[in-house]
């Protein structure tokens, strides 16, 4: 028996039997989920369909399993994070005899949210984000918790609709406040009316809302900061609708669906409810919009904003000369995002009417929840949020002035990244000429001065290591002098446009496991109040150590945090680098290539994965001995005394001609 249904990518997940199973719906094949070992009826999950980017997949990809009204305590909630196929168990606060609701991912508040019924028969909802969670207020539950039903209205702006056949709430905060919905021309009768019940309710992403009763009544209305529906003159059949959902055009769809035992087939009959066509035929007197123009060039896109960065959009706003209101800028996940909003008198129309500009600027937040002295590591993620900019005054009748809305990701931009600054002349110097570098070619690196498990032990190598340098990959190597303290310049770039220096915490490592340089700091050196982390510490961690996956913004801690590790080691060398400090790479009497990858590692710079891989040759450095010393001074001392007889000689023949 199949108990729920719900759309997750590109596939249709079904509860069958209390299993969950997997349908592809381009592949067209059943797959059976993972991880779930007891008894389950309910799936929620939000689609996040403005969008295929890796952001919005992540919330697609969020899938829920549950059995409603089961209790919280006995631990039979899972989550997936891939689409459905695994799950693992996830926990939520909870006290005792709660039962469950329903579970709803909320990513526009960057919370998993809880529908708690407690022993009183009250329900409220539960926010948790990571270890911390609030609830909101309680309210009575009018009917048994399975006829309830929660929907997150298309357009991720936290409107909230809960209902049961006897109760119908509104929030426009995600559940935060819950309102009841009036009729405003039933002399501001609540909804459901005395003695009717809700059949079916009906929403879309332009905020509009139209729920069917029991008594064959149709409401419409538009969800703001509030819900006012109008109810029609129209009267519904019931045996005739089965479903109703709202068209592309702002209409309403009732369908029927007629299923054909003896062929197997399914046939679905449709209606289509022309709401500008009703709302004209109602007799109360309907005010027109008092708006003239309301447009934007951002509905309906998506932005990335970065660390710390600012985002500006603006809007046009007409409004009749008899209008009294000005548009309202919201936005959720407002610990993230900061809004700044000016009105700008930007002209006149040609019917004299005066043109405002909204000019609205988004700052990301700086740092929360850091520790006293902190200077690394944050509890502060990517998110989602969406800002909205909505005519308040709106009637029901202006049907074509649609909230303005867009979607902003905090977190890394497509096509951010650092690059190495190389001089133009690195690849005319003599040391690598410019012929050698036409074509690729091999270098050795000695067994002595690299550890191919990366943890700097001298003798771990057993052969020298004949590498190929690929022209196509690094291009010119930069070239330091042997005993030069030096520092790669990092730049960040926006595609192919310079962004700024890079003047952030960072990290190197020579991708072969070269381990023959040094830095010029030490931990004193570099005024440390906690041990620095440095390379043989975050590999060792590691049971297979990989440096590209060992030390990263993730788990990077400054040493300027004084919440770190004590000092314990302060003449050691200190292993990061920053293009304001005075910690620089030492090399030493060898001439070679060095293949270099940098990290940077500060967390507080960027949501990207900011790395690069260059080359560098090392030069000056003298040729290795290949004689023993001894022998080697003996042979010196031989041409010396041989050099000084022949000039003696040479002097005493000159001197008897």
């Amino acid at each position: 028996m199949i108990c729920t249904a719900a759309f997750v990518l590109d596939s249709l997940a079904i509860v069958i039997d209390e299993k969950l199973y997997i349908y592809s719906l381009e592949d067209q094949t059943w797959t059976s989920s993972q991880g779930v070992d007891t008894p389950v009826d309910t799936i929620s999950t939000h689609q996040c369909c403005f969008s295929k980017e890796g952001s919005c997949l992540e919330v697609s990809s969020v899938v829920l399993l549950y059995s409603l009204g089961s209790r919280l305590d006995l631990g039979r909630i899972y989550m997936s994070t891939n689409g459905g196929l695994s799950f693992q168990k996830y926990s939520v606060p909870h006290h005792s005899n709660e039962l469950i609701g329903g579970l709803f991912n909320m990513p526009t508040v960057s919370s998993i949210v809880e529908m708690i019924i407690d022993e009183h028969n009250m329900f409220s909802l539960r926010y948790t984000a990571g270890s911390s969670s609030q609830e909101s207020e309680h309210h009575p539950l009018m009917d048994p918790p399975s006829t309830l039903n929660v929907i997150q209205t298309a357009g991720m702006r936290g409107h909230l609709i809960i209902w049961s056949p006897n109760m119908l709430l509104y929030s426009p905060n995600h559940g935060i406040v819950l309102q009841t919905v009036a009729v405003i021309n039933q002399g501001q009768d609540l909804l459901p009316p005395e003695n009717v019940t809700v059949i079916q309710v009906a929403t879309d992403n332009t905020a509009v809302i139209a729920v069917m009763t029991s008594d064959g009544a149709l409401y419409y209305g538009r969800m703001g900061m509030e819900a006012k529906v109008m109810k029609m003159t129209m009267l519904l059949d019931l045996t005739q609708v089965d479903v109703m959902l709202f068209t592309h055009y702002g209409d309403l769809l009732l369908i029927k669906v007629y299923e054909d035992l003896v062929h197997g087939l399914v046939d679905f009959d449709h209606k289509t409810v022309f709401i500008q066509q009703e709302l004209a035929r109602i007799s109360l007197l309907i005010q027109g919009c008092q708006v003239e123009e309301f447009d934007s060039t951002f509905q309906g896109e998506h932005f990335y904003i970065d660390m710390d960065g600012t985002l500006e959009l603006s809007a046009v706003y007409v409004p009749s000369p008899v209008c009294t209101f000005f548009p309202l800028v919201t936005v959720t996940n407002s610990q993230l995002l900061s809004t700044k909003v000016v009105f700008v008198l930007d002209g006149i129309t040609r019917r004299g009417t005066k043109k405002y500009r909204m000019d609205i600027k988004l700052r990301e937040l700086g740092y929360t929840n850091l520790g006293s002295g902190s200077q690394g590591g944050s509890s502060r993620a990517s998110g989602l949020s969406t800002v909205a900019v909505e005519l308040m005054g709106r009637y029901v009748s202006c049907n074509n002035l649609n909230p303005l809305k867009a979607h902003i990701i905090n977190g890394c931009p497509p096509g951010k990244h650092i690059r190495v600054l190389k001089k133009v002349t690195t690849c005319t110097k003599d040391i690598i000429s410019q012929e050698t570098l036409q074509d690729n070619f091999t270098y050795l690196i000695p067994k002595e001065v690299y550890d191919p498990e990366f943890l700097a032990r001298p003798g771990k190598a057993l052969r020298d290591l004949i590498l190929p340098y690929s022209v196509v990959d690094y291009v010119c190597p930069l070239l330091v002098f042997k005993g030069t303290p030096w520092i790669p310049s990092l730049q960040l770039w926006q595609g192919e446009t310079f962004v700024e220096d890079v003047k952030a915490d960072f990290i190197l490592f020579e991708v072969h496991g070269m381990h023959n340089y040094e830095y010029t700091q030490t931990v004193r050196g570099a005024e440390c109040v906690s041990q620095p982390q440095n390379w043989t510490a975050q590999l060792s961690q590691q049971h297979q150590p990989d440096p590209h996956t060992a030390w990263n913004r993730q788990n990077y801690v400054s040493c300027l945090d004084s919440d770190g590790p004590p000092l314990s080691e302060p003449t050691a060398q200190y292993q990061v680098l920053n293009k304001d400090s005075g910690n620089r790479v030492l090399f030493p009497e060898y001439n070679g290539m060095y293949i270099f990858k940098a990290i940077v590692v500060d967390p507080r710079y960027s949501y990207c994965q900011l790395t690069t891989t260059f080359s560098v040759f090392v030069y000056g450095a003298f040729p290795h001995h290949v004689l023993p010393s001894g022998l080697g001074l003996g042979i010196f001392l031989g041409i010396f005394v041989a050099l000084l007889m022949a000039g003696f000689f040479f002097k005493l023949r000159s001197s008897k001609a």
